[in-house]
């Protein structure tokens, strides 16, 4: 996912599935602060519960209409 994609969804409360180190795929509710790129790490959303790389991301889906 790239930085542009994920800027809709600021501010909303989004159901993300990533793939964690292990390459598991993990679903977590996130109320989605801010997106951004961290130097020498890449692109990060940042979430009141977790910080997801984008490059991890699979999908992310508004509930909150």
């Amino acid at each position: 996912m790239l930085i542009p994609d994920a800027k809709q969804y600021l501010g909303r409360h989004c159901a993300v599935t990533f793939r964690n180190r292990h390459g598991d795929e993990i679903t977590k509710d996130l109320h989605i602060h801010d997106v951004t790129f961290v130097p020498l790490y890449g692109a990060y959303l940042i979430g009141d519960v977790e910080d997801v790389s984008l490059e991890r991301v699979t999908s992310i889906s508004a509930l909150d209409g």
